[in-house]
């Protein structure tokens, strides 16, 4: 089936209103205008933009204040492929008198960026809010770790929580999955492969997912956002391109890397999407949600 003929109609009527979606808020506007050095379009080598995001992270953490109160914080080591070891920052509920749902949580960074600091605040926030049990995972980053690295060590992750539940009162039939971005991308890939596998995950949540990195095939689905908003702050085209340069998958249009390009979505999870209006990734998305959506 060719990719091209798998949207429905309005999937359509989304992607045509782009210049709705993409306009720019004002509040944005004006603060994009005074505070571009804060504002970091990521494009430069792995050490810069590693330094890059480090300076963006403790000016945040200044800035916010940390929440502490509801929470108890769990820093782990678990064994990924080949015995290679891999951090984990488990947030849970406190006190905890009852078995919880549960998600393992991804962050972004285009595979190459970000650690298990970066995404701390949000994961805290899902934890006190939602009550329930966050496994934040800081998998390898290309190019040191080429895919499927960060794939394997999500995988790893998902088995540590499922081999033993009760460790942290996880109710396994409430097992979540999420992450942003390329975080987002290894949690509907995972979220394929455990279909596959016969493992159960029983939701997902999707921020602004990466999931169509095949230029012919992102063309032939109708896809626009990628080079509509090609110069945008913080994220561009040339961003995702030396991103996925730097992941260096074997087939770029394999479902591993685009899931977009899955032949069958039957039997996944429930899923929650989020886009922005003016980001490139924003028309995948919408393609995704699409896709689950025409599979009931």
């Amino acid at each position: 089936m060719s990719p091209g003929k798998v949207l429905s109609n309005e999937a359509g009527q989304w992607l045509s209103r782009r210049d709705e979606y993409g306009q720019e808020h004002p509040e944005w506007e004006e603060f994009h205008s005074k505070n571009k050095t804060l504002v970091p379009t990521l494009v430069g080598t792995v050490k810069s933009l590693r330094e890059t995001m480090f300076n963006v992270k403790m000016r945040g953490q200044i800035k916010a204040a940390p929440i502490t109160k509801g929470l108890a914080v769990y820093d782990r080591t678990i064994s990924s492929e080949k015995g290679v070891e891999i951090a984990l920052r488990v947030y849970t509920p406190s006190p905890q008198e009852e078995n919880l749902p549960v998600m393992i949580y991804f962050h972004g960074g285009g595979w190459a960026l970000g650690d298990l600091e970066g995404e701390d605040r949000t994961c805290r926030v899902l934890c006190v809010s939602i009550g329930m049990v966050v496994v934040s995972v800081d998998y390898r980053l290309a190019p040191e770790h080429p895919y499927p690295a960060a794939l394997n060590d999500a995988w790893a992750a998902l088995q540590w929580v499922l081999a033993d539940p009760a460790r942290y009162n996880i109710d396994v039939n409430r097992t979540l999955v999420g992450g942003t971005s390329a975080g987002a991308n290894l949690a509907a890939v995972l979220c394929h492969q455990a279909k596959v596998r016969g493992v159960t995950i029983h939701g997902q949540l999707l921020r602004i997912p990466v999931v169509c990195q095949s230029d012919p095939h992102y063309r032939e689905l109708g896809l626009e956002s990628m080079n509509y908003f090609h110069n945008t702050p913080i994220l561009c085209r040339q961003s995702m391109v030396q991103f996925l340069a730097w992941y260096n998958p074997t087939d770029a249009a394999d479902i591993s890397v685009s899931p977009l390009l899955a032949t069958d979505f039957a039997g996944l999870p429930p899923a929650y999407i989020q886009i922005c209006g003016r980001d490139p990734l924003r028309d995948e998305g919408l393609a995704y949600a699409d896709k689950l959506e025409q599979s009931g």
